[in-house]
């Protein structure tokens, strides 16, 4: 009885096992079936399938009609979610004005010189009186606009009448001794007359301002009176308003006393005005999304500028008796023109890359003569890969899927994909043909045969990418997400024309051949010609591949030494991705050697530049009650390590409020008619008046009333200067805590422009991780579900995440960080290394080794496998790596970037798929899901036929 159970029970284990081992076979049997019948299908009417194609094409390209490229930058780098991104909206629906810098800098021996001195007020003079040719548009046109005090500024109490304010408190009358302040000491209507009459000038930064920017007065001083008046004079004598002349100095020299007497550099910046309602980034954005904000009236005049700028440096440098005077410009469009310029400008080494890779192809698929020379197939087979980047355009844009800059990749991951189907299918057309008893069939059964069991093996590779892109769309970096949204959409219709319009035209193209036309000029027929018999043992690929894995890489000696290689270049990688750094600079993106370039480098050398930033505070803020906090926030906010420098308009007043009203407001807290009244008369006084640029108000601010409700306002610092993300990361999360910290009730935080590549510079490495894991799990389960076979699967996975830690480990020693443009060369990486790894391990799962191999079964399949699909492997990798070649030489960071990665893809993913894959397969890969053996694969589709 127990003899019975067990003999039972061991029945139903062996009937499980059969059960489960079942499923793969019937599975690929199930498939193959399948691409079988469409070959057939395609083969007996392949003019109704390319029309068929050409029709939906055609509709799937009217989505061009809604194109649209997105270039707002806002759109692209940043969450939408992100506080980046919500400040951002904020502080443009509330400051419907900003300020846009354009800067020149004279750099020497010593600038302070008095020839020094009047050349740069010769080209200053130059630089403001440029005016746009066809347009019109002047400095004066577009200059931030500011009251000029400086004819007023010295007015004497005598000339003020304190018996006829009745606008000021009592008490003020007893401040007779203060320091004299027009805004409190004058007459409040006589003061606010002059006020509202004072003459309004274009705001400029200048060196030249001591001077009245007058050449005649710089002649006239010493060197000793020149460098006396930039120690000493600290109120711009043109505006009247109080100014550091020494910011705009650098490679100062010191004295004894900390006074400056020389300097190698003067920076001059003007200021202009930018109204954000008016701004369209649609139309004055860049393709690269990296445009600022700016109207097309600013953009015009400052393409004038440039224009200036380059005459009077090459004007400057060619002069014979100048031998250290030099002149460095940028404008606000500087860094967008050239940015957008670069990631584009070397888009010619990549079409000679693709036609190196069409000649390659050619060879590839063509025996060497005139009736087998493949042309028209090879420019189809191309044609399929660029008309499938265009569709994918057309499909996302109908769908309202905007365009962005780093989709200009895309083609590299299409060519990497469709030539290899390319040639797997070619590799599966040639194998079929070194059975005599195949040549006897027709051709419409030859290539249904062919598609049979090469769809199979296209299929798992293609679905696998689909799926890992789609799981990368999910992430929250709006500019990624759109790329494999059309990555995964891409991949999806370069497989659909694959297996229908390549297979039309491979139909055709078989045809010609059997009618013995010639591959160029179909017209011409040569009746001499007849087709041989393939025989792969006599290709040059078979007779290498089988010598190298046969007498070195699957001998024990060769399995030993490539699993000790693996091993090692895999701690070598481990050491690498430890210390890979994290950060995007966005001058990488700026062409080295250019006129920006030279800027900045000499900008970083000369002065100790920070980043600008400040402090948004809103409307819902009670500022009379919370004013102690704002004042504390300032003061925690100038001390702080990672502030270069800050100016504090809440100390300011509260200073003011204390000097001439006696109060305390860090203590105290006032009525808000008292608080509005103080504010409105320090905004109008000569030290506050320069502040009244960082509110806006709920109604016109008017000279002699209180100070409306504040809808927004900012308190304006600088960051320190950082050289990487450890350091500008913290600091911005330092300075979001403190404002935190603060406890303000109602809407306060800190906002920089370069909040939006730091935060991207936070997020990007979590988002590749995430997204990266992500990818790869949906690797295995969509190899799991087209393979059906597990352990393929987890050696399939192992090759992708060893060739990922390869990749990102020598990125460190190749000095690429982990950015945006690395993490978007990661992502394709997962799509290419599948390939490799993928082909190798289906084509050895449908490999039976012959029946009197008892002794090594799998080596013998190893061996199999990459005899057949090797090759193919090989070609599709060496095409991409071919097509992208070009960029190797290219100046543009992006194209450097994508060649890094897809050079490092190409080597360690053909390594972990090429050889290492077939050397652990041939020690513990799984069984054949074939019972029997005549070729790999060559006859699943013809059994179930029969």
């Amino acid at each position: 009885m127990e003899r019975m159970e067990l003999h039972e029970n061991r029945a139903k284990k062996q009937l499980y096992h059969r059960f489960w081992r079942s499923i793969p076979e019937r599975m690929s049997k199930g498939v193959e079936h399948f691409f079988y019948r469409l070959g057939m299908h395609i083969t007996q009417n392949p003019y109704k399938w390319i029309l068929g194609c050409c029709i939906i094409m055609l509709f799937c390209l009217s989505g061009l009609f809604r194109f649209r490229q997105e270039k707002n930058p806002m759109k692209l780098w940043s969450p939408p979610d992100s506080g980046f991104a919500l400040d951002t909206e904020w502080l443009m629906s509330h400051f419907e004005e900003g300020l846009r810098i354009q800067t020149f800098i004279l750099t020497g021996n010593n600038v302070l010189e008095q020839q020094a001195l009047i050349k740069l007020n010769e080209i200053t003079k130059q630089m403001i009186s440029i005016q746009a040719p066809i347009e019109k548009i002047s400095w004066t046109d577009v200059c931030k606009k500011i009251p000029s005090i400086a004819n007023y500024m010295h007015r004497t109490k005598r000339q003020s009448s304190l018996s006829e304010d009745d606008f000021f408190d009592d008490d003020v009358t007893s401040k007779i001794n203060q320091t004299f302040e027009p805004a409190i000491h004058m007459d409040t209507k006589t003061y606010c007359e002059i006020i509202n009459n004072l003459p309004m000038a274009c705001l400029m930064f200048s060196i030249l301002d001591i001077w009245n920017f007058d050449s005649a007065k710089i002649e006239k001083d010493s060197t000793e009176e020149i460098i006396a008046k930039i120690n000493t004079v600290k109120v711009s004598p043109t505006l009247g308003h109080s100014m550091n002349f020494s910011e705009l100095l650098g490679g100062v020299t010191l004295d004894e006393k900390g006074r400056i007497i020389a300097a190698t550099a003067i920076k001059t910046e003007l200021m202009v005005h930018i109204k954000f309602r008016d701004v369209d980034m649609d139309k004055s954005g860049n393709n690269a999304g990296t445009a600022d904000w700016a109207t097309y009236e600013v953009l015009t005049w400052e393409s004038a500028y440039l224009e200036l700028a380059k005459k009077l440096s090459n004007e400057l440098q060619s002069e014979k008796n100048n031998d250290s005077l030099a002149f460095y410009y940028e404008a606000g469009r500087s860094y967008g023109d050239l940015s957008g310029t670069a990631m584009f400008r070397d888009i010619d080494k990549l079409i000679i890359g693709v036609a190196l890779m069409f000649l390659y192809v050619l060879m590839i698929l063509s025996n060497h003569n005139w009736v087998e020379w493949r042309f028209c197939l090879t420019s189809v087979g191309l044609f399929c890969v660029g008309i499938a980047f265009i569709l994918a355009v057309g499909i996302c844009s109908l769908i309202g899927i905007p365009y962005g800059p780093i989709h200009t990749s895309l083609p590299f991951l299409l060519l990497g994909l469709g030539v290899d189907d390319i040639f797997v299918f070619h590799a599966y057309w040639k194998q079929i043909h070194t059975d005599e008893l195949n040549l006897s069939k027709s051709l419409t059964e030859r290539i249904g045969l062919t598609l049979g069991l090469a769809g199979s093996a296209i299929t798992v590779t293609s679905f696998t990418d689909i799926m890992a892109f789609i799981i990368g769309a999910t992430t929250i970096l709006p500019s990624l997400r759109s790329f494999c949204i059309y990555a995964a959409v891409g991949i999806f219709v370069t497989y659909l024309l694959q297996i229908t319009f390549f297979i039309a035209s491979f139909t055709l193209d078989a045809r010609r051949i059997e009618q013995k036309r010639n591959g160029m000029l179909p017209c011409i027929v040569h009746e001499n010609f007849t087709p041989k018999l393939l025989d792969p043992s006599n290709a040059f690929s078979w007779k290498f591949i089988h010598a190298l894995y046969s007498r070195i890489i699957l001998t024990m000696p060769g399995k030993i030494i490539i699993i000790i290689i693996t091993f090692a270049t895999m701690s070598i990688s481990i050491v690498g991705m430890l210390q890979l750094k994290q950060g995007f600079d966005p001058g990488l993106l700026v062409p080295k050697g250019s006129y920006f370039d030279q800027y900045i480098i000499t900008s970083n050398q000369k002065f100790d530049q920070g980043f600008e930033a400040f402090v948004l505070m809103g409307d819902d803020i009670d500022y009379s009650s919370e004013f102690s906090k704002i004042t504390s926030l300032t003061e925690r906010l100038k001390n702080a390590s990672f502030i270069q420098n800050i100016e504090p308009w809440p100390i300011n007043f509260a200073k003011f409020v204390s000097t001439y009203y006696d109060t305390d407001l860090k203590t105290t807290k006032i009525a808000d008619d008292n608080f509005y009244h103080y504010l409105s008369k320090f905004l109008f006084s000569q030290d506050g008046g320069k502040y009244q640029r960082n509110f806006v108000f709920n109604e016109t601010f008017t000279c002699g009333k209180n100070a409306p409700r504040i809808i927004a306002t900012t308190i304006e610092f600088k960051f320190t200067r950082f050289v990487s993300p450890s350091e500008w990361i913290p600091a911005m999360d330092d300075s979001k805590q403190l404002v935190s910290k603060a406890q303000i009730e109602g809407y306060a935080t800190v906002w920089s422009k370069a909040f939006g590549p730091w935060t991207s510079d936070k997020m990007v490495t979590q988002e590749v991780t995430r997204n990266l894991i992500l990818a790869l799990i949906c690797v295995m389960i969509t190899t799991t579900i087209l393979i059906a076979e597990v352990q393929t699967c987890c050696w399939i996975l192992l090759c992708i995440l060893l060739t990922l830690l390869n990749v990102c480990g020598f990125m460190y020693f190749w000095g690429q960080p982990i950015d945006m443009v690395s993490s978007i060369g990661l992502q394709l990486a997962i799509g290419l290394s599948v390939d490799y790894a993928a082909h190798v391990a289906h084509t050895f799962l449908h490999t039976e080794s012959p029946k009197d191999d008892d002794d090594a079964p799998r080596t013998t399949r190893a061996l199999i496998a990459v005899r057949h699909i090797g090759a193919a492997v090989a070609y599709g990798a060496g095409s991409t790596l071919l097509a992208v070649s070009m960029l190797a030489f290219s100046t543009s960071y992006v194209f450097i970037a994508f060649f890094r990665i897809f050079f490092l893809v190409i080597l360690f993913g053909l390594w972990h798929g090429l050889i290492m894959l077939p050397v652990v397969l041939s020690i513990i890969g799984p069984p054949s899901l074939h019972a029997t053996q005549r070729q790999p694969m060559s006859v699943a589709v013809v059994d179930d036929e029969d």
